[in-house]
């Protein structure tokens, strides 16, 4: 393959990863964070109990991951339901 081919491989990857990304997101609307880091936590404790020690994301391990996703759904629910409205 040429370097163009690969460079062009490459970018479709990265394209089709963000159309993935807008689909879920009109169909989820205003809960697409929620659900995308229930989700996220969810899947990253099934790969660890599954036996997967380690992964792509830069925080490397899946509970830690796991972890940050849920404190961002327990962000988010406060957020939307907990806090006083001015």
């Amino acid at each position: 393959m040429t370097s163009e081919i690969k460079t062009g491989a490459r970018l479709e990857s990265l394209a089709f990863t963000f159309c993935k990304i807008a689909t879920f997101a009109l169909i989820a609307q205003r809960f697409t964070l929620p659900i995308a880091a229930l989700l996220a936590a969810v899947f990253y404790v099934l790969a660890f109990v599954f036996g997967k020690r380690d992964t792509r994301c830069w925080l490397q391990w899946p509970l830690l991951i796991a972890g940050v996703w849920l404190c961002v759904l327990i962000g988010w629910i406060y957020f939307e339901f907990f806090r006083i409205k001015g």
